[in-house]
Protein backbone atom coordinates (compact mmCIF):
# COMPACT_ATOMS: atom_id res chain seq x y z
CA UNK A 1 0.00 0.00 0.00
CA UNK A 2 2.29 2.55 -1.04
CA UNK A 3 1.86 5.86 -0.06
CA UNK A 4 -0.76 5.05 2.53
CA UNK A 5 -1.72 6.90 5.60
CA UNK A 6 -1.33 4.23 8.08
CA UNK A 7 1.97 4.65 8.85
CA UNK A 8 3.75 4.89 12.32
CA UNK A 9 6.11 7.91 13.14
CA UNK A 10 5.01 8.24 16.84
CA UNK A 11 3.20 6.42 19.03
CA UNK A 12 2.09 7.32 22.49
CA UNK A 13 2.33 4.84 25.30
CA UNK A 14 -0.07 6.31 28.21
CA UNK A 15 0.72 4.28 31.38
CA UNK A 16 -0.90 4.04 34.70
CA UNK A 17 1.72 1.47 36.03
CA UNK A 18 -0.55 -1.55 35.61
CA UNK A 19 0.56 -5.02 34.12
CA UNK A 20 -2.23 -4.01 31.13
CA UNK A 21 -0.13 -1.29 30.16
CA UNK A 22 3.45 -2.62 30.17
CA UNK A 23 1.87 -5.21 27.92
CA UNK A 24 0.55 -2.62 26.03
CA UNK A 25 4.21 -0.94 25.61
CA UNK A 26 5.30 -4.31 24.48
CA UNK A 27 3.19 -4.16 21.21
CA UNK A 28 4.30 -0.09 20.93
CA UNK A 29 7.92 -1.17 20.96
CA UNK A 30 6.92 -4.34 18.19
CA UNK A 31 4.91 -1.07 15.76
CA UNK A 32 8.35 1.06 16.84
CA UNK A 33 10.91 -1.23 15.43
CA UNK A 34 9.09 -2.33 12.42
CA UNK A 35 7.97 1.08 11.82
CA UNK A 36 11.29 3.30 12.74
CA UNK A 37 8.85 5.27 14.65
CA UNK A 38 8.86 6.61 17.98
CA UNK A 39 8.01 5.85 21.48
CA UNK A 40 6.21 8.88 23.53
CA UNK A 41 5.34 7.80 26.80
CA UNK A 42 2.64 9.47 29.28
CA UNK A 43 1.87 9.48 33.26
CA UNK A 44 -0.92 11.47 34.39
CA UNK A 45 -1.47 12.26 38.12
CA UNK A 46 -4.89 13.01 39.53
CA UNK A 47 -5.91 16.51 39.99
CA UNK A 48 -5.99 15.80 44.21
CA UNK A 49 -7.06 19.48 45.00
CA UNK A 50 -10.98 19.04 45.44
CA UNK A 51 -9.82 16.02 47.48
CA UNK A 52 -7.73 17.84 49.96
CA UNK A 53 -9.58 21.16 50.00
CA UNK A 54 -10.70 20.25 54.03
CA UNK A 55 -7.26 19.09 55.04
CA UNK A 56 -5.20 21.43 57.61
CA UNK A 57 -1.98 23.18 55.80
CA UNK A 58 0.07 20.43 57.60
CA UNK A 59 -1.66 17.74 56.65
CA UNK A 60 -2.11 19.67 52.83
CA UNK A 61 2.01 20.15 53.12
CA UNK A 62 2.28 16.58 53.64
CA UNK A 63 0.20 15.28 50.94
CA UNK A 64 1.50 17.54 48.13
CA UNK A 65 5.27 16.22 48.89
CA UNK A 66 3.84 12.66 48.45
CA UNK A 67 2.86 13.71 45.37
CA UNK A 68 5.84 15.24 44.14
CA UNK A 69 8.29 12.93 45.91
CA UNK A 70 6.80 9.61 45.87
CA UNK A 71 4.55 9.96 43.12
CA UNK A 72 5.87 12.09 40.22
CA UNK A 73 9.92 11.94 40.90
CA UNK A 74 9.16 8.30 41.20
CA UNK A 75 7.18 7.97 37.84
CA UNK A 76 9.79 10.09 36.37
CA UNK A 77 12.93 7.93 36.91
CA UNK A 78 11.07 5.06 35.61
CA UNK A 79 10.07 6.50 32.70
CA UNK A 80 14.30 8.07 32.23
CA UNK A 81 15.29 4.73 32.97
CA UNK A 82 13.17 2.79 30.08
CA UNK A 83 14.06 5.51 27.60
CA UNK A 84 18.42 5.00 28.46
CA UNK A 85 16.91 1.19 27.72
CA UNK A 86 15.32 1.88 24.77
CA UNK A 87 17.86 3.88 23.25
CA UNK A 88 20.26 0.76 23.40
CA UNK A 89 17.34 -1.11 21.32
CA UNK A 90 18.16 1.87 18.96
CA UNK A 91 14.05 3.11 19.76
CA UNK A 92 13.70 7.06 20.51
CA UNK A 93 11.81 7.25 23.92
CA UNK A 94 10.55 10.50 24.93
CA UNK A 95 8.38 10.90 28.24
CA UNK A 96 5.89 13.24 30.07
CA UNK A 97 4.28 13.74 33.40
CA UNK A 98 1.18 15.80 33.85
CA UNK A 99 -1.63 16.40 36.21
CA UNK A 100 -5.45 16.85 35.21
CA UNK A 101 -7.82 14.16 34.26
CA UNK A 102 -6.29 10.86 32.58
CA UNK A 103 -7.93 10.51 29.08
CA UNK A 104 -8.25 14.22 28.62
CA UNK A 105 -4.69 14.50 29.18
CA UNK A 106 -3.86 11.55 26.83
CA UNK A 107 -6.11 13.03 24.25
CA UNK A 108 -4.92 16.49 24.87
CA UNK A 109 -0.82 14.88 24.35
CA UNK A 110 -1.83 12.54 21.57
CA UNK A 111 -2.88 16.48 19.73
CA UNK A 112 -0.11 18.47 20.73
CA UNK A 113 2.42 15.79 19.51
CA UNK A 114 0.61 14.97 16.18
CA UNK A 115 0.99 10.95 17.25
CA UNK A 116 -0.13 8.26 14.48
CA UNK A 117 -1.52 6.04 17.26
CA UNK A 118 -2.17 6.16 20.91
CA UNK A 119 -1.61 2.48 23.38
CA UNK A 120 -2.64 1.48 26.45
CA UNK A 121 -3.51 -1.12 29.20
CA UNK A 122 -7.39 -2.12 28.84
CA UNK A 123 -8.03 -1.71 32.87
CA UNK A 124 -6.45 -2.47 35.72
CA UNK A 125 -4.97 -5.86 35.74
CA UNK A 126 -7.02 -9.15 37.13
CA UNK A 127 -10.13 -6.96 35.96
CA UNK A 128 -10.46 -8.94 33.12
CA UNK A 129 -14.06 -8.44 31.79
CA UNK A 130 -13.87 -4.41 32.93
CA UNK A 131 -12.90 -1.92 30.17
CA UNK A 132 -11.27 1.01 32.20
CA UNK A 133 -13.05 4.01 32.09
CA UNK A 134 -9.97 5.85 30.56
CA UNK A 135 -9.19 3.46 28.25
CA UNK A 136 -13.13 3.70 27.28
CA UNK A 137 -13.03 7.24 26.90
CA UNK A 138 -10.05 7.59 24.90
CA UNK A 139 -11.59 4.88 22.33
CA UNK A 140 -14.66 7.16 22.12
CA UNK A 141 -12.82 10.55 21.17
CA UNK A 142 -9.88 9.59 19.54
CA UNK A 143 -9.54 10.70 16.27
CA UNK A 144 -6.43 8.59 15.92
CA UNK A 145 -5.98 4.53 16.45
CA UNK A 146 -6.25 3.25 19.55
CA UNK A 147 -4.48 0.47 20.65
CA UNK A 148 -5.70 -1.44 23.49
CA UNK A 149 -3.97 -4.72 25.17
CA UNK A 150 -4.50 -6.98 28.59
CA UNK A 151 -1.47 -9.04 30.45
CA UNK A 152 -1.61 -12.23 29.51
CA UNK A 153 2.00 -13.46 28.62
CA UNK A 154 0.38 -14.42 24.68
CA UNK A 155 3.36 -14.44 21.54
CA UNK A 156 3.97 -10.57 20.68
CA UNK A 157 4.54 -11.56 17.18
CA UNK A 158 2.12 -10.03 14.71
CA UNK A 159 1.28 -13.08 12.55
CA UNK A 160 -2.29 -13.37 12.28
CA UNK A 161 -4.43 -10.33 12.29
CA UNK A 162 -8.08 -10.90 12.55
CA UNK A 163 -10.76 -8.31 10.95
CA UNK A 164 -14.10 -8.56 11.84
CA UNK A 165 -16.85 -7.54 8.92
CA UNK A 166 -20.44 -6.58 8.38
CA UNK A 167 -21.99 -7.38 5.42
CA UNK A 168 -23.93 -4.33 5.57
CA UNK A 169 -20.98 -1.99 5.17
CA UNK A 170 -18.59 -4.00 3.16
CA UNK A 171 -14.75 -3.90 3.87
CA UNK A 172 -13.60 -0.07 5.32
CA UNK A 173 -10.88 1.58 7.29
CA UNK A 174 -10.07 -1.62 9.30
CA UNK A 175 -9.72 -3.43 6.42
CA UNK A 176 -6.97 -0.87 4.78
CA UNK A 177 -5.60 -0.45 7.94
CA UNK A 178 -5.05 -4.00 8.54
CA UNK A 179 -3.69 -4.81 5.04
CA UNK A 180 -0.71 -2.33 6.15
CA UNK A 181 0.15 -4.23 9.15
CA UNK A 182 0.19 -7.25 6.96
CA UNK A 183 2.28 -5.98 4.18
CA UNK A 184 4.63 -4.46 6.91
CA UNK A 185 4.99 -7.95 8.87
CA UNK A 186 3.82 -10.85 6.34
CA UNK A 187 0.90 -11.30 8.42
CA UNK A 188 -2.32 -13.00 6.93
CA UNK A 189 -5.62 -11.25 7.57
CA UNK A 190 -8.77 -13.37 8.48
CA UNK A 191 -11.71 -11.53 7.93
CA UNK A 192 -14.49 -13.07 9.32
CA UNK A 193 -18.28 -12.15 9.62
CA UNK A 194 -20.11 -13.78 12.54
CA UNK A 195 -23.58 -15.15 11.74
CA UNK A 196 -25.85 -14.56 14.55
CA UNK A 197 -28.43 -16.98 15.25
CA UNK A 198 -29.34 -16.30 19.18
CA UNK A 199 -31.14 -18.16 21.24
CA UNK A 200 -32.88 -19.73 18.19
CA UNK A 201 -32.21 -23.56 17.39
CA UNK A 202 -32.22 -23.19 13.63
CA UNK A 203 -31.89 -26.45 11.73
CA UNK A 204 -27.95 -27.10 11.22
CA UNK A 205 -28.62 -27.03 7.18
CA UNK A 206 -30.24 -23.78 7.66
CA UNK A 207 -27.54 -22.36 9.29
CA UNK A 208 -24.55 -23.66 6.91
CA UNK A 209 -26.62 -22.28 4.20
CA UNK A 210 -26.46 -19.00 5.64
CA UNK A 211 -22.47 -19.41 6.17
CA UNK A 212 -22.47 -20.33 2.74
CA UNK A 213 -23.92 -17.06 1.29
CA UNK A 214 -22.05 -15.02 3.96
CA UNK A 215 -18.92 -16.23 2.21
CA UNK A 216 -19.85 -16.25 -1.21
CA UNK A 217 -20.43 -12.58 -0.34
CA UNK A 218 -17.48 -12.11 1.49
CA UNK A 219 -15.01 -13.54 -1.14
CA UNK A 220 -16.94 -11.45 -3.47
CA UNK A 221 -15.85 -8.06 -1.63
CA UNK A 222 -12.27 -8.97 -1.12
CA UNK A 223 -12.46 -9.70 -5.37
CA UNK A 224 -13.39 -6.19 -5.50
CA UNK A 225 -10.49 -4.81 -4.10
CA UNK A 226 -8.17 -7.72 -6.30
CA UNK A 227 -5.93 -8.63 -2.69
CA UNK A 228 -5.44 -12.24 -2.09
CA UNK A 229 -2.50 -12.77 -1.01
CA UNK A 230 -2.29 -13.41 2.88
CA UNK A 231 -6.00 -13.22 3.22
CA UNK A 232 -8.39 -15.35 4.57
CA UNK A 233 -12.30 -15.76 4.54
CA UNK A 234 -14.07 -17.05 7.43
CA UNK A 235 -17.66 -17.43 8.73
CA UNK A 236 -18.88 -18.63 12.20
CA UNK A 237 -22.15 -19.34 13.78
CA UNK A 238 -22.74 -17.63 16.95
CA UNK A 239 -25.43 -17.00 19.56
CA UNK A 240 -23.56 -13.15 19.26
CA UNK A 241 -21.16 -11.34 17.24
CA UNK A 242 -18.64 -10.39 20.07
CA UNK A 243 -18.66 -13.93 21.24
CA UNK A 244 -18.27 -15.44 17.52
CA UNK A 245 -15.28 -13.04 17.67
CA UNK A 246 -13.47 -13.99 20.74
CA UNK A 247 -14.21 -18.05 19.94
CA UNK A 248 -12.75 -17.53 16.96
CA UNK A 249 -9.20 -15.23 18.02
CA UNK A 250 -8.95 -18.05 20.78
CA UNK A 251 -9.53 -20.99 17.98
CA UNK A 252 -6.88 -19.47 15.61
CA UNK A 253 -4.28 -17.97 17.53
CA UNK A 254 -5.15 -14.39 16.81
CA UNK A 255 -1.99 -11.97 17.42
CA UNK A 256 -4.33 -8.54 16.85
CA UNK A 257 -7.11 -7.82 15.77
CA UNK A 258 -8.45 -4.62 14.04
CA UNK A 259 -11.63 -3.05 14.05
CA UNK A 260 -13.97 -0.29 13.93
CA UNK A 261 -15.25 1.26 17.20
CA UNK A 262 -18.96 1.50 15.26
CA UNK A 263 -20.12 -0.18 11.90
CA UNK A 264 -23.43 0.21 11.85
CA UNK A 265 -25.66 3.29 10.55
CA UNK A 266 -25.28 6.94 11.01
CA UNK A 267 -21.93 7.78 12.07
CA UNK A 268 -22.35 8.91 16.02
CA UNK A 269 -19.60 10.91 17.85
CA UNK A 270 -18.03 9.34 20.26
CA UNK A 271 -19.87 6.16 20.38
CA UNK A 272 -18.21 2.82 20.72
CA UNK A 273 -20.61 0.02 19.55
CA UNK A 274 -21.19 -2.97 21.97
CA UNK A 275 -19.92 -5.30 19.98
CA UNK A 276 -16.53 -3.68 19.94
CA UNK A 277 -16.82 -2.70 23.68
CA UNK A 278 -17.37 -6.58 24.50
CA UNK A 279 -14.43 -7.61 22.00
CA UNK A 280 -12.00 -5.21 23.58
CA UNK A 281 -13.23 -6.33 27.27
CA UNK A 282 -13.06 -10.49 26.47
CA UNK A 283 -10.21 -10.90 23.82
CA UNK A 284 -6.65 -12.10 24.60
CA UNK A 285 -4.99 -10.09 22.33
CA UNK A 286 -4.46 -6.69 21.53
CA UNK A 287 -7.13 -4.36 19.89
CA UNK A 288 -6.38 -1.80 17.28
CA UNK A 289 -10.16 0.33 17.31
CA UNK A 290 -10.67 2.82 14.17
CA UNK A 291 -13.16 5.50 14.70
CA UNK A 292 -15.44 6.10 11.08
CA UNK A 293 -14.82 9.80 10.90
CA UNK A 294 -11.15 9.44 11.27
Amino acid sequence: MEGSKFMFDKILWATDGSLDSKEALIFAEVLAKKYNAGILSLFVTPEYQGVIDNFSTQEKDRFTRWIEDTLRKGEKKKLEDMGRDFKAKGISFSSEIREGIPYKEVLKVASENSVDLIALGKGRAGKRSMLGGTALKVIRQSKIPVLTARQNGRSTDIRRILVPTDQSRGLSGDFKYAVELSTTFGATIFLLNVVEVGEYKFPLEIVEQMKGFCLRELKENIGKVKISKNMEACVDAAKNAWSGIVKFVNDNDIDIIVMMTYGGGKIREQFIGSVTQKVIQESPCPVITLTPHA
